[in-house]
């Protein structure tokens, strides 16, 4: 009995270190109807950042200045980017549903 426990629980653990491994090596973004946290948040070159809409229930929407070809809905269940170029990268978040509100962050790619 012991042997399947152990068993089992190290499937568990593989199966999600292989599942989400990758996400741990970039950053996480928490979308607030006020703020963003972190921010600044910082990744390196190649990996990506997710951010999570934590608005609790609002819709937010980003868009990095100076390029408007990157722009999307953060959903409730989140959203990724990746960069490839390093740099400093300033968004604004524009959110909408019971009170609209718009703030700015920074993403600082090394």
């Amino acid at each position: 009995m012991r042997l399947i426990l152990l068993v089992t629980v190290m499937t568990v653990l593989a199966v999600g270190v292989v599942a989400y491994g990758p996400a741990w090596a970039g950053a996480t973004v928490k979308v607030t109807r006020e703020e963003n946290k972190p921010d600044p948040a910082e990744v390196k070159v190649g990996e990506e950042i997710a951010f999570i809409n934590a608005t609790g229930g609002g819709h937010a929407h980003l868009s990095f200045e100076g390029n408007d070809a990157v722009q999307f809905n953060v959903g409730h269940g989140g959203s990724q980017i990746k960069f490839e170029k390093p740099g400093t990268y300033r968004y604004t978040v524009h959110i909408s549903g019971v009170k609209a509100h718009a703030h700015t962050g920074t993403v600082v790619v090394k």
